[in-house]
């Protein structure tokens, strides 16, 4: 089993919905619902509901609703590769702060979690 070269883990997480939105020239914009597969502290995997078109890779907004709190938490990033059918891999940009990230894996791993 090949080892994966990551500096941070994968959480998978279950029930987190994502709103995505392609904002492309010409004020064009494409948008997008499906369900988060996992987080980590540099990328999202989303398994879209539909396959974006082959033009539209690049720069994204995500909206994640927390699963819990329903909170809406916006996270801005790069499609980056198609990793298999509708799942496509992010990497997010630095814009959350580390102790709100660490909130949003915490409320997405807990949610997942079999009691």
């Amino acid at each position: 089993m090949q080892q994966e070269r990551r500096n941070h883990p994968r959480f998978s997480v279950d029930g987190i919905k994502a709103h995505l939105t392609i904002k492309r020239p010409a004020n064009d914009t494409l948008e997008f619902e499906g369900d988060v597969i996992d987080l980590s502290y540099t990328g999202i995997k989303i398994h879209l509901d539909s396959p974006l078109p082959e033009e539209s890779e690049g720069r994204v907004s995500i909206i994640l609703i927390l699963p819990n709190s329903q909170i809406p938490v916006a996270i801005r990033g790069e499609i980056k590769h198609l990793c298999q059918g509708t799942h496509y891999g992010v990497q997010c940009d630095d814009t959350l702060p580390k102790d709100a990230y660490d909130e949003l894996l915490f409320e997405c791993v807990k949610s997942g979690q079999k009691y």
